[in-house]
């Protein structure tokens, strides 16, 4: 939500607020700041609930989307290849997500572990950057933060899979905390005509 307006104003926020038009819209940011920070909160007491929230959701967009993947095999004007191609990929879509929402506790397994693998990747991403970047400031900074994410992934899949039960409910509401306390900073730049960095 709104990172479209956040990154065509980031190059006029730079040089102030005055000079940019979301300044006037500081109250909206705020509130959604707000909304979401207060989401964060309630997710504490309820991350099974928010795990099997984003798994639903992630569920339904699989299924519409092979649904529609699938509904062009009949409607293209492509060849036999393209029409191959479209219903392979929607009845795997279509699969993919009656199966995460008609078989939930499975599905938040997969969902976890998927979320763990890319944690350990995000990792090794930024020890490579913060490596590269060196003797750059910051760059320990980079790897240390790598490091971290590395050994964090190691940890949960030590602890799968029971942890799959909670772990995108606790990944969520520290997400939702997170944006909302930036929303929060951000409108407080905006109404200030502080120059804000996103």
């Amino acid at each position: 939500m709104f990172e479209n307006a956040i990154d065509q104003g980031k190059d006029t926020m730079s040089m102030g607020n005055s000079d940019n038009d979301l300044q006037k819209y500081w109250g909206w940011f705020l509130g959604l700041g707000i909304v979401l920070a207060i989401g964060g909160v309630f997710a504490f007491f309820a991350p099974f609930l928010v795990s099997l929230a984003i798994e639903f959701a992630v569920g339904f967009v699989f299924a519409v989307g092979g649904f529609v993947v699938l509904v062009q095999v009949f409607t293209t004007k492509d060849g036999w290849n393209a029409r191959l191609i479209y219903s392979i990929l929607g009845g795997f879509n279509l699969i993919a997500g009656l199966l995460l929402i008609f078989r939930p506790l499975e599905g938040l397994m997969a969902l976890t572990l998927v979320l763990i693998v890319a944690i350990f990747v995000n990792g090794l991403m930024r020890i490579a950057v913060g490596v590269m970047a060196r003797p750059d400031q910051g760059s320990g900074w980079v790897i240390s933060v790598g490091c971290v994410s590395v050994l964090a992934s190691g940890y949960v899949l030590a602890k799968y899979p029971e942890v799959s039960v909670m772990l995108l409910g606790i990944v969520a509401r520290v997400s939702l905390i997170g944006e909302g306390a930036g929303y929060i900073r951000f409108a407080n730049g905006l109404r200030n005509d502080v120059s804000v960095a996103v």
